[in-house]
């Protein structure tokens, strides 16, 4: 229209400072995040604008110069009006449908660009002198009573925006030169001098904090150039001790240097709630936060008067997290003297654990399931590749194990079926390369994917995966059928047979991809100590269960590890804390670490091992999962020296905190790696759980009166060590033949859904905790409480016999379980279920 087009010419022509056009038509509108559903709010007379929600969602503050025109003017006012239509802003409120609007202030002057605080209780807003020449920061109660000044500058002070600590605000002002505005902040008593914060050449100004005050967002102009928005971490306590404000406050991070050494339960929540937080989306080993949430937690290190082991507190290493194709995959096939070349991903794709190869040329042998066990007890030897020389040749065998083979078949088969280990046999024979032929999980050709198996190993040989409709057209064209050997191979009949009329050439190449993780190490130094205790956890979690440890296979959901393992952290700080303050106490020094890479083999820990000679280390103290204590804690590892449970039971004496203790040290988590390096480790622990490896292990299940216990007994363990100077005797334990390796897996091939009760003592068979939801326990009908005594036939003594009859179960059959539930002996039927890759 015509005042757009006046508007648009005097803007060419002029350069307006601190001022535009004040359009009477000007209404607030409300939309949803996608600018769609609109809705006005206001409807009068008037500029309406600058609109900001209450913490609560249920209010909108807004600036108006409606009065002006609704309201009866004197003389005098009509010509301030007409001239400088800004002098009748006021500040508003209304319910956020726009009803019940009501004025709050009273002034001649620009009042505007309200917000609210935190606590919704009161609002802040910029209030201009008659002239427009300065502005002023004010606050007031959301009912207009109690405006307070807040800034004396004398300059151009606008846009303030609270902090959602509440007691400081932060705003713009050209306090240093027309030209140059900064950002500032200010105690909301406006009882000391503004602080600047910025430094920076042209305008800095709209300052605006995140939820979490972490960070902070706001527009900076450089001269001559267009304006951008510009992001920075926020540290509150630098803030609070420029302002001179109390550092301990209920809603927020206790101050590192408090002088008291009760521990605080408010520093535990805040440190599981961020690093729990949505934006990191479970922390991944190597994600493209981690330089975030490492670099916080190193300055907390920094602010705990800690020193840096390494040269900083932040160390990374370089890890292998995927596997892709190389240009020059390849397979070509001759079937009866027909040449074709294969379609990847539809007919065959490489293992991760392939050879890469500029080509293989052979025939083939079917060797069955490729398998190559020896005799145990009553069970003969089983050997597929009887009877037939593979040099020179590609062995093809089927994926798994026979299905209609007896129960001890099974479990002695299962150890010598991993697709790895069959890739071993095949060089060791000779074969040129191994085919696998997919097993049929997967619901079509399309979806035979590359898969990384967690980590980069190479097999000798190059190892590929067929599709079952390939494997059927091998078999046809040599007179049989994929349905014919499997009815054949179930009761493990293992000859080889060749397959005159197939030849292959696989071409593999295979690219690893890399990236870079971190730990945070900090370290108390006493002068003269000789001796160093560890104490640590592991930051990392699942992110979205990528690599297939989720027990909600499938979910894609963020997975936040608010017990698993944020409680750690969580507890090494305040740990950091209390022994920081206690420093002089000590004769040992005390190294704090927090390990990348756990969740996937323990690398971070073992990569600090790797660089750091062990000799020195007189001990490790590892906590993973400490947040929901229920009956007791447990501290696992014990055997790992004779001196562990006298001083354990010594610090228990002294506390209120049930314990229970397990004795081996081969634990699939960071103290593991310490062990291996003959440094004596405990490992401390409060249960599994159903949310245990889930999207629902979230920071309101967590128990903080619990990890305040933990954090008493594992600072009297450590107090106690350090104190005395002594380093606990290192005892080799003999290893199970069923652990869990270091750096290998924690998740199963098939899933059941019990929790078992780690904090049981003497119970011969396995007590559960409870059973995951809609699980095979579940519906078996097992409770917690209940004791698993034979599985599948098999006898269940303790946790690692229920570890071996699960691996080598078979899929949807049904097995008989032999359970105890009070004094009375039943009998349940449970049927396993596979777990489905990510």
């Amino acid at each position: 229209g015509k005042k757009t087009k006046e508007e648009w010419e005097e803007r060419k022509s002029s350069q307006r400072r601190y001022n535009w056009s004040f359009d009477d038509k000007y209404e607030i509108y409300q939309s949803d995040t996608k600018g769609q559903r609109l809705k006005n709010l206001t409807n009068a007379p008037g500029y309406d604008a600058e609109g900001s929600y209450s913490p609560d969602g249920k209010w909108i503050a807004f600036a108006s110069n409606r009065s002006g025109y609704t309201k009866s003017l004197t003389n005098e006012e009509k010509e301030n009006f007409k001239k400088s239509p800004e002098r009748f802003m006021e500040i508003y409120i209304m319910k956020e449908d726009g009803s019940e609007v009501k004025r709050l202030t009273h002034n001649d002057g620009y009042d505007g660009g309200p917000f609210f605080s935190p606590d919704g209780k009161r609002i802040t807003f910029r209030r201009f002198t008659p002239d427009g020449h300065t502005a002023e920061i004010y606050t007031m109660n959301v009912d207009g009573s109690d405006i307070k000044q807040i800034t004396r500058l004398g300059k151009m002070s606008w846009a303030p925006f609270y902090h959602p600590r509440g007691d400081y605000l932060i705003f713009t002002s050209n306090k240093f030169g027309y030209d140059n505005f900064e950002l500032f902040i200010v105690d909301t008593n406006g009882s000391k001098d503004p602080v600047r914060v910025t430094d920076l050449t042209g305008f800095d100004g709209l300052p605006v904090f995140n939820k979490d005050g972490d960070e902070i967002f706001w527009t900076h102009n450089p001269p001559n150039q267009e304006a951008q928005i510009y992001r920075a971490n926020w540290n509150d306590e630098r803030a609070r001790r420029a302002l001179d404000l109390p550092r301990l406050k209920s809603n927020v991070l206790p101050a590192a240097d408090t002088p008291s050494t009760k521990l605080t339960e408010n520093r535990l929540e805040f440190w599981v709630k961020y690093l729990a937080q949505e934006k990191f989306e479970g922390r991944p080993t190597g994600h493209a936060l981690e330089a975030e949430y490492t670099g916080k937690l190193a300055d907390e290190f920094k602010e705990l008067g800690l020193t840096p082991f390494d040269s900083a507190f932040v160390t990374e290493y370089e890890f292998t997290n995927g596997v892709s194709l190389g240009k020059n995959s390849k397979l070509d096939i001759e079937i009866l003297g027909k040449k074709q070349t294969l379609a990847i991903h539809k007919d065959w794709v490489p293992s991760s654990f392939s050879l890469n190869s500029k080509g293989a040329k052979g025939a083939a042998i079917f060797v069955g399931y490729g398998i190559v066990a020896p005799a145990q007890g009553a069970l003969p030897v089983f050997d597929s590749y009887a009877g037939e020389d593979v040099k020179g040749k590609w062995a093809l065998a089927f994926n798994g194990i026979p299905e209609d083979i007896s129960t001890d078949q099974r479990f002695h088969l299962h150890m010598f079926s991993r697709p790895q280990h069959k890739a071993t046999v095949a060089a060791q024979k000779g074969a040129i390369g191994l085919i696998l032929i997919d097993d049929g999980n997967v619901k079509s050709s399309s979806e035979l994917n590359l898969l990384f198996e967690g980590r980069e190993e190479r097999s000798g040989i190059p190892v590929i995966r067929i599709s079952r409709a390939l494997a059927e057209q091998i078999f046809i064209a040599n007179g049989t059928t994929v349905k014919e050997w499997t009815e054949k191979l179930k009761t493990a009949e293992t000859l080889a047979r060749p397959l005159h009329s197939t030849t292959f050439n696989a071409q593999v190449d295979l690219e690893f991809t890399k990236a870079k993780a971190r730990n945070v190490v900090g370290e108390i130094k006493v002068p003269g100590a000789r001796k160093t205790i560890v104490i640590g956890a592991h930051l990392d979690h699942l992110g979205h269960g990528e690599f297939g440890n989720s027990l909600k296979p499938g979910s894609k959901k963020i997975h936040p590890g608010a017990d698993d393992n944020a409680s750690g952290v969580a507890t090494v700080l305040e740990l950091a804390r209390q022994l920081s303050l206690e420093k002089n106490k000590l004769k040992q020094n005390v190294v704090f670490g927090l390990w990348t890479g756990e969740e996937i083999g323990t690398l971070g820990s073992s990569r600090f091992l790797k660089i750091h000679s062990a000799k020195n280390f007189s001990a490790s103290i590892n906590l993973d999962m400490v947040g929901r204590l229920s009956s007791a804690l447990l501290v696992q590892g014990v055997d790992s020296s004779p001196d562990w449970k006298p001083l354990i039971e010594k610090t228990a004496s002294q506390q209120t905190l049930p314990l229970a203790t397990q004795g081996d040290p081969y634990l699939p988590t960071d103290a593991i790696s310490f062990y291996l390096k003959k440094v004596p480790s405990i490992s401390l622990f409060t249960g599994s759980h159903p949310q245990y490896h889930t999207p629902e292990d979230t920071p309101d299940l967590i128990n903080f009166e619990g990890m305040i216990k933990v954090t008493e007994f594992a600072k009297a363990l450590v107090s106690e060590l350090a104190a005395s100077g002594r380093s606990p005797r290192y005892q080799k334990v003999p290893g199970s033949a069923n652990m869990t390796p270091a750096g290998g897996s924690r998740s199963f091939r098939l899933y059941l859904g019990t929790i078992p009760d780690y904090t049981q003592d003497n119970v011969k068979g396995v007590l559960i905790s409870g059973t995951a939801d809609n699980s095979p326990a579940a519906q078996a009908g097992l409770k917690a409480g209940d004791v698993l005594l034979e599985l599948g036939g098999m006898k269940i003594n303790n946790l690692h016999d229920y570890v071996y009859c699960l691996q080598a179960l078979k899929a949807d059959e049904q097995v008989p379980l032999r359970i105890r539930r009070g004094d009375e002996i039943k009998t349940l039927a449970i049927t396993p279920k596979l777990k489905s890759a990510q």
